[in-house]
């Protein structure tokens, strides 16, 4: 699924990693990059436009533990939230936002479009 989102935003070819990390981890990583000390469900970093990233694209950091505390939440399916928690990363590592409004439904759309093309147009979330 990431693979195709990748394709279908033009991405320039490179590595992107995916980590699925627990709480403790991703409570660190938010502290200690963004000085928000508490855990949250998807931190991504990009190096596209990093001089020394070599072929390195980004790195996407997932907390499962959240993902299915959400999911509960929404009544969607574990395994959608990740998958869309994963394609909302991508789409931060490629430049995208979610600022504003209009910038919010943006990014909202891709992301459903992905999830739809990988799990159906019966996606829960």
């Amino acid at each position: 699924m990431l693979r195709d989102a990748l394709e279908a935003e033009r991405a320039p070819g490179g590595e992107m990693s995916l980590f699925f990390v627990g709480d403790r981890t991703m409570r660190r990583i938010n502290r200690d990059h963004r000085g928000v000390d508490s855990t949250t469900d998807v931190l991504s970093f990009s190096y596209i436009d990093e001089p020394h990233s070599g072929e390195v694209l980004g790195e996407i950091f997932v907390s499962p533990e959240v993902a299915k505390r959400q999911a509960v939440d929404t009544g969607c399916r574990v395994a959608e939230e990740i998958a869309r928690l994963s394609v909302h990363g991508l789409l931060h590592v490629l430049g995208y936002d979610h600022d504003t409004p209009r910038t919010r439904r943006s990014m909202s759309r891709r992301e459903q479009r992905y999830l739809e093309r990988h799990f159906g147009a019966g996606i829960t979330c």
